[in-house]
């Protein structure tokens, strides 16, 4: 057996590694391994750390006892069945992720064979993430069904809690159906039970005169009255990620915040402080301020959820495990693993089964993905980084997803039309006497950089007709270039005599005045630019003759 107890030194699960499907031997290993990671300065600080750990460890050792030569202890763990139990691994995150934390927890431990260990060191790739933000309107259908869940449950709460209030000073005549569901509820805050009885079956029942009065015996008149049910726990949680886009984990973690005293001007501010474990000190810890001052404003949601939750941390109290986590909610039955005690009964944690039963609420199928939840308010809500850096804020959400890539569509378009409406409207490439190299030349100028074309996007190859070239501050004119540039402006200005003025105006002014601005430019004489159109080769000729057909079948 091992017992992990938690960094808050209150939440504690047993793990029975006699459950596991290998020899005795090999399982009292496992569990030795297991325990260096659950020790106060191992490196699982949370019960889900540990949970998630376990679970992978039972599908290890139910691949184990299907081999053929099962191993007995982890001296025969040959290089042939972790190679295998690699290959049996799904390929994804899962797969990989089972594989990284046999590999983490195994590799150390003396006995496992040199082979073998050198096959657990090697680099598992980590599946690149395919999520993307929630559109609007499924943000929008998982927070209405996550409100549609909490509400209710904080209206039940209070009421009852009012209702014991009321009872506790009194108001009710003793031995009435009123008075019985006070003490009910008295005991429940008291016990986290019902009055009740243990049957025949060893199952626990409400006492009847109870069950009577309280109109039934099911969770939601007996001891929902109180406490948040597992899956209004997700509810709440989702919420707040929702509101506020914080991590999951931290969220699940949180502390019931410190608030200011009300002075008067109704509101209520809460420090609220989020841990990011994976930092190290000192920035493992952050804080914000939230502001209650009514329906609506930052803080409201805070309030809301310390009091569905406060008689739970109450009757934590009443059992001597007091707890100052802010999410608290009673699970519908006891689970061994988390102790046998009433106080188990709220050591829960919302793992992935209760997030997949609770998917069943969306839907169609739908499915709830926290991850996906944060990073659509991230992008699409707050647009600022929240619990990380500004580098992963662009990188990892912004960049990546394609909410992005369609707001920024119009942006670039209208900024590439800018650069070329910019670009058309004068003479913009660079004029250099140096030769530049010839394998860069283009039909009128020399590229240097034909990647990063204003009149297209960053990084892909130009398309832009080469007409457009003295347009771009890429290309460079060096006199080699003259004589085909004399003879486009010669054949430009034979064009300007026999077509129509609107043709003219419309395909070919723009590149004729460019050419003139050349022409007028200092850079090159009046004799350079006449000796150059005198000694226009053939090929020169062929190449501005091709470009200009180009230009009238556009």
């Amino acid at each position: 057996m091992v017992q992990h107890v938690a960094e808050d030194g209150v939440n504690k699960a047993s793990y029975d590694f006699a459950q596991l499907a290998v020899g005795p031997r090999f399982q009292r290993e496992l569990a030795e391994v297991f325990a260096v990671h659950t020790a106060p300065d191992g490196a699982w600080k949370t019960l889900p750390s540990s949970r998630e750990c376990w679970l992978v460890v039972l599908y290890f050792s139910r691949f184990l006892a299907d081999q053929d030569q099962v191993p007995q202890s982890l001296s025969e763990l040959a290089p042939e069945i972790w190679a295998a139990w690699r290959l049996s691994r799904m390929p994804n995150s899962t797969g990989s992720r089972q594989i990284r934390k046999v590999a983490r927890l195994l590799r150390d431990h003396p006995a496992v064979p040199e082979e073998t260990r050198k096959l657990m060191t090697r680099r598992v790739p980590k599946e690149e993430s395919a999520e993307t933000a929630y559109s609007a309107e499924e943000f929008d259908e998982i927070k209405l069904t996550a409100t549609r869940m909490f509400r209710p449950a904080l209206h039940r709460i209070r009421d009852n809690w009012q209702y014991l209030q009321d009872w506790k000073a009194g108001r009710f005549a003793k031995g009435t159906d009123e008075w019985l569901v006070g003490e009910a509820l008295d005991h429940l805050v008291r016990t986290a039970v019902m009055p009740s009885y243990v049957g025949t079956d060893d199952r626990r029942r409400t006492t009847p005169r109870y069950g009577k009065a309280l109109g039934g015996v099911e969770p939601e008149k007996t001891w929902m009255r109180l406490f948040l049910s597992t899956n209004e726990a997700c509810a709440l949680m989702v919420l707040i990620i929702a509101a506020y886009g914080w991590n999951a984990t931290p969220v699940m973690e949180l502390k019931v915040p410190e608030a200011s005293p009300d002075t008067g001007e109704g509101q209520t501010i809460y420090r609220v402080e989020l841990e990011k474990r994976r930092r190290s000190q000192p920035a493992r810890y952050e804080t914000r301020n939230l502001t209650d001052w009514g329906a609506d404003s930052p803080g409201r949601l805070i309030t809301q959820a310390i009091e569905a939750t406060a008689p739970a941390r109450m009757a934590l109290e009443y059992l001597e495990a007091p707890t100052d986590r802010l999410i608290v909610w009673r699970m519908a039955r006891w689970h061994g693993v988390y102790g046998e005690s009433a106080a188990a009964l709220f050591n829960g944690n919302l793992h992935a089964q209760v997030w997949r039963n609770w998917n069943r609420h969306l839907g169609d199928g739908k499915t709830l993905n926290l991850r996906r939840l944060r990073k659509t308010v991230v992008i699409a809500h707050q647009r600022t980084p929240t619990q990380h850096s500004q580098d992963t804020h662009d990188g990892v959400y912004v960049l990546p997803d394609p909410r992005t890539h369609t707001e920024a569509q119009p942006v670039i378009t209208a900024g590439v039309e800018e650069a070329v409406a910019s670009a058309k409207a004068s003479f913009k490439a660079q004029i250099s006497r140096a030769e530049t190299d010839t394998s860069a030349d283009t039909a009128t100028a020399s590229c240097s950089d034909y990647t990063h074309s204003p009149f297209g996007m960053p990084g892909l190859p130009c398309r832009a007709s080469f007409l457009l070239c003295i347009a771009c501050p890429n290309a460079v004119v060096t006199p080699r270039h003259l004589p085909r540039l004399a003879y486009l402006l010669y054949m430009l200005e034979e064009l300007k005599a026999v077509l129509a003025a609107d043709v003219w105006d419309q395909d070919w002014r723009e590149h004729y005045e460019r050419l003139r601005d050349l022409r007028k430019a200092p850079d090159f004489t009046d004799t350079e630019w006449s000796d150059a159109l005198n000694s226009v080769s053939a090929k020169d000729r062929e190449v501005i003759d091709q470009l200009l057909r180009k230009g009238f079948d556009a």
